[in-house]
């Protein structure tokens, strides 16, 4: 049933006077009643509420009226007519006159009178109410009430878009009040979209969400990691197991050769940034912190994504990467509600590397001793002289092996009425280390929001204020690096001591060394709106954000082996980012003929300061004055950062939606960004959709399998400014070495005030079907980008005094892919549920063109047809059979294997496809969801790269060093061991095709089971207690021989996480 809305907001219409002043004038011959009832509405401005369905079977109107009132006319229109009509304020309410059927006694109607409101307790206007079985039935009025006649007994059926049907027994004995349920059907669901919100049934652009149902079953600290395999279209990996550490982010490709490729963050209506606080300072051994770290996953309502050019080039130069937005929790009207979240558990590294034994270690340093002709003595190879022949230490559990305890403690109150509603909640967390020690991640923080509308709902004010204090005690780097450490180094000498060899890092004093990281961040958010007339609204968001980091880094002298140590030292460095946003905006609404127009208009006034600086500090007196800056006897200081960006714009969209079939959507945004020159730092975006609802259409019967049925197209262009300040300005360094006692200055970059904006052209189409009464619902795009006046270095003559500028360069890049998207419900019996949710990504990353590439500084990084993410290396040929040496493909056929030269594509790191599994299942009061991600990828083997130490060195090795050359004649995949790399080639085999392989993965991301207990509390005067079990990354299904395949090389692996916990609502 397809219901005809024609009045948007008459609640907010308080017309008394004049009702039956207003008079017509027409002449109308065979007219059908839609003509009549748009001829009223355009000469008195009343408004039709009815069911388009009524009209059927109703007479074509034929009538001569010359100033009639309104309603003479209105009687004369309905007089022959099956159907009757009523007058509130300025508007006419259409309903069926009951006719009793001929062929049945006919039983004396009762009036059924009632109200209608959603979970909320807000009325619903325009809510059709049926008669089953009959043609009789109604519309709720603008207070949500209704009144019709039906015979006592008769079922009355209750619809409305975007809310689940529902039927209630007619009975004149009591008023009926009418609860509907939100539709379960994600169709009817609003997403939020630039600016705004939208139905997804209607919405012209690409948007995928995650909403709190799905973040609260995972027991992660970031929200980014809750995307992992939800989101088709959106890859997000893990740069290091431990708690706080950033993630890599790319939404359909890489589009940039040199700029940023990161999504622009938006946190209730503020911009967020994306880059780790602590770039501009130090790291420490979770690396780069992710800025989203701070944001406490339990505030977050829903997560949208947009990805084509109808949902973010209203964003213009920030959309080129697609748009994440962010929005948090909000108080809702009703009772005061108590809710209690608590949760314990530990995690634990998921994977170890097998390596060799001591004595397997042993045999293969002797090789290497035999192999290069060496006798070892106690200078060269304390392992085979001095340390223990028989003793193991697995190095990854002495310093990896511990499980992290963790904990998280949430609380919150809401509530309010009508008008006002609020929401404070208080999160802790606790995340421990796997680290021999009692380092930790802590994170404490607090959400508020109030919203307020004044009685006659004109005015509205809003505001979101979260904040978020962090401690991080890890260490100063990761152990992960020291997995392959000689077996049998002894960690201590007999006293007690730290044991010392040459330069080796004694990784027992490495515990030591400390680290202290600080951060806090404050979002807050304000929007102020008010309604000037029907449909006409303005509005104010107000936008501020500043985060603060303070570090330090402590390295005692014991930490140091003496014989080589200069002394004691500390880092010091502080960060911050500090911006503030102000986007005022003018909204219009109104109704054309079948149609809905929506009008959008706005600005953008946006700053940010982004500031850095850090320090080195050493002659100390002390040790234990190594926390005190002051107490140094000598500051060095440390690159410094100092950023201010200022951004302005004025956009606007237009959308019209006729009929419920055919929606159109235009947006326009002109930029104007500080990162470009004088002359070119403003850019005009927009871009264009199209929508057709073709299940609402006649020719798809009512009851058919194919229950929704929508095509959309969109086109558009974005831009790119994600390449860093003042990089069009020429600057200077200050020298290293002061002469005389006085620093001098050096250039350092060569100005181009010309170069301006990354342009992203992106096309999609799409196609979203539902089946089954949308049981079945299926979304497909296509998209295709291109990525065109690159932002590079431009190589220069080396007369110029420079090595490259700053410029754009003709460049083409293109991402294009395939999404897929699948919800299913498979059982829904009310005892029993089970829903499953599928998407899949194919994306192809390719340069498509370079002019002159060949003479560019990219030739050798790069290939024309070819991904930006390839890796280049030397094609392995085998190990000789009898010199055990690596042989390698000799492209320039010279003799010799040289670097450029030589090198083949190994492959590239963007996956090939990737994607998610997710099913939930609900038997009476337990609840199991679980999730698979699965990536197709290919990446760097445990032994690719310079860290990878040589077989037959002092640094131990994996198990597959059992499968190297030892004597003439042998077949392996592994040269000899030497003690000098150049004897095997090694240092050629650790960056060749021979350390790169697979690393597709398929894990266990999710698992939760909940039990609900509600049924046995209610004596307790507790509206919900439920008990739950939460597992991460439980297992992985992989052939790559490292520690993860998500995060490769030498960092500590994403861990695997269990807990249980229990909440309380009241």
């Amino acid at each position: 049933m397809r219901l005809t809305l024609l009045l948007i907001t008459v609640a907010c219409l308080k017309v008394t006077a004049g009702t039956y002043a207003q008079s017509v004038s027409v002449s109308l011959k065979k007219a059908p009643l839609e003509e009549v009832f748009s001829t009223v509405k355009q000469q008195t401005g009343f408004l039709f509420f009815y069911d388009r369905d009524m009209l059927h079977g109703t007479k074509p109107v034929t009538i001569q009226a010359n100033n009639l009132a309104l309603q003479e006319f209105l009687a004369a229109v309905f007089k022959d007519q099956p159907l009757d009509y009523a007058i509130k304020n300025k508007t006419i309410f259409i309903k069926r006159k009951p006719t009793p059927s001929a062929n049945t006694v006919v039983v004396a109607p009762v009036p059924v009178n009632g109200i209608v409101k959603d979970a909320n307790g807000e009325a619903l206007i325009g809510v059709s109410i049926r008669v089953k079985g009959t043609s009789t039935g109604t519309v709720t009025n603008a207070e949500g009430k209704f009144s019709l006649n039906a015979e006592a007994g008769q079922i009355l059926v209750i619809s409305y878009v975007g809310f689940e049907a529902q039927e209630v027994t007619a009975t004149s004995a009591q008023f009926l009040n009418i609860l509907l349920k939100p539709s379960s059907s994600s169709l009817d669901e609003t997403v939020v979209i630039g600016y705004g919100t939208a139905i997804r049934r209607t919405n012209t652009g690409s948007v995928s969400s995650v909403k709190a149902k799905d973040l609260a079953n995972q027991p992660v600290m970031d929200p980014l990691g809750a995307l992992q395999g939800r989101i088709p279209g959106l890859s997000v990996m893990s740069s290091n197991g431990l708690p706080g550490s950033s993630f890599k982010v790319m939404l359909r490709g890489q589009n940039s050769i040199s700029g940023g490729n990161e999504p622009l963050y938006i946190i209730d209506g503020v911009p967020f940034y994306s880059e780790p606080l602590n770039q501009s300072t130090f790291k420490s051994a979770n690396g780069e912190q992710s800025p989203l770290a701070a944001l406490n996953i339990a505030d977050i309502e829903r997560i949208d994504v947009l990805k084509d050019a109808d949902a973010t080039a209203i964003y213009g130069s920030r959309g080129a990467n697609g748009v994440i937005l962010i929005t948090t929790k909000k108080g809702k009207a009703g009772k005061t509600q108590f809710n209690f979240n608590a949760f314990t558990g530990g995690s634990k590294v998921t994977n170890r590397i097998d390596m060799l034994n001591t004595e397997q270690f042993v045999q293969m340093r002797k090789e290497a001793f035999a192999n290069d002709g060496k006798v070892p003595d106690e200078t060269t190879a304390p392992d085979l002289t001095l340390w223990s022949q028989t003793q193991t230490t697995d190095w990854q559990k002495r310093l990896a092996g511990n499980t992290a305890e963790q904990l998280q403690v949430q609380g919150s109150v809401s509530g309010g009425n009508e008008n006002t509603r609020y929401l404070l909640s208080g999160t802790y967390r606790k995340d421990g280390t796997v680290l021999p020690n009692d380092n930790a991640f802590k994170r404490g923080s607090v959400h508020l929001n109030i919203d307020h509308s004044s009685d006659d709902k004109k005015f509205n004010i809003s505001a979101s204020v979260n904040y978020a204090g962090i401690k991080d005690n890890s260490l100063a780097s990761d152990l992960t690096t020291f997995f392959d450490m000689a077996p049998n180094y002894p960690g201590f000498n007999p006293d007690g001591s730290y044991y010392w060899f040459k330069d080796e890092q004694n990784p027992e004093a490495y515990l030591l060394r400390r680290s202290d990281s600080r951060t806090t961040n404050l979002i807050a958010n304000s929007v102020i709106r008010y309604n000037i007339i029907k449909g006409l609204d303005i509005s104010v968001n107000l936008g501020y954000n500043k985060s603060d980091m303070d570090q330090k880094q402590i390295y005692p002298t014991k930490v140091f082996n003496p014989t080589t140590s200069t002394g004691s030292f500390s880092y010091f460095g502080n960060s911050s980012i500090e911006g503030y946003i102000v986007e005022p905006q003018i909204n219009y609404t109104t109704q054309i003929d079948k149609g809905k127009l929506q009008l959008l208009a706005g600005g953008t006034f946006q700053e940010k300061l982004s500031q850095g600086q850090s320090f080195l500090a050493e002659n100390y007196s002390s040790d234990a004055l190594l926390e005190d800056i002051k107490s140094a006897g000598k500051l060095t200081a440390r690159p410094s950062l100092y950023q201010y960006y200022r951004y302005n714009s004025v956009f606007g969209r237009a959308t019209y939606n006729w009929d419920e079939r055919y929606v159109l959507n235009a947006t326009f945004r002109r930029d104007g960004s500080t990162r470009f020159g004088p002359g070119k730092r403003f850019g005009n975006f927009g871009s264009v959709g199209a929508a057709w609802i073709f299940s609402n259409e006649s020719f798809i019967p009512e009851g058919s399998v194919l229950s929704y049925g929508k095509l959309r197209a969109s086109y558009g262009t974005t831009g790119n400014d994600l390449i860093g300040e003042y990089r069009y300005l020429d600057s200077w360094l200050s020298t290293a070495y002061p002469y005389d006692n006085v620093a001098g200055l050096s250039p350092s970059r060569l100005a181009n005030p010309d170069y301006r904006w990354e342009e992203n052209r992106k096309m999609e189409a799409g196609l979203e079907l539902g089946f089954i009464k949308d049981r079945i619902l299926l979304t497909t795009n296509y998209y295709r980008n291109i990525s065109t006046n690159q932002l590079v270095d431009f190589q220069l003559s080396p007369q110029v005094g420079f090595s490259s500028l700053t410029a754009n360069f003709p460049a083409k890049v293109l991402n294009a892919g395939w999404e897929f998207e699948l919800s299913t419900v498979n059982v829904d019996k009310r005892s029993f549920s089970w829903k499953s949710s599928f998407n899949l990504t194919f994306n192809k990353n390719e340069l498509m063109a370079y002019p002159d590439f060949e003479s560019s500084a990219y030739t050798y990084d790069y290939a024309i047809g070819k991904s930006l993410t390839i890796v280049k290396g030397y094609q392995f040929t085998g190990v000789d059979p009898q010199t055990g040496k690596a042989t390698f493909l000799d492209i320039d056929k010279n003799g010799t294997i040289a670097e450029n030269d030589d090198e083949v594509i190994m492959g590239k790191t963007m996956p090939d496809f990737y994607g998610g599994l997710q099913n939930t299942f609900v038997f009476k009061g337990f609840e199991l969801d679980f999730l698979f991600q699965f990536v197709k990828q290919e990446g760097r083997l445990l032994n690719y790269g310079r860290l990878s130490g040589l077989y037959g060195g002092l640094r131990n090795k994996d198990i597959s060093a059992l499968n190297r050359w030892q004597k003439a004649g042998d077949i392996k995949s592994i040269p000899k061991a030497v003690l000098i790399s150049g004897n095997s080639t090694f240092d050629l085999y650790r960056e060749s095709t021979a350390v790169w392989g697979d690393a597709s993965f398929i894990r266990l991301k999710n698992i939760s089971l909940r039990y609900d207990l509600s049924r046995f509390t209610k004596g307790w005067k507790l509206d919900k207690v439920s008990v739950f079990a939460m597992a991460q990354n439980l297992f992985t299904i992989t052939s790559y021989d490292g520690f993860d395949p998500e995060t490769q090389g030498y960092v500590m692996p994403p861990m695997k996480t269990i807990t249980a916990g229990l909440n309380v609502a009241f």
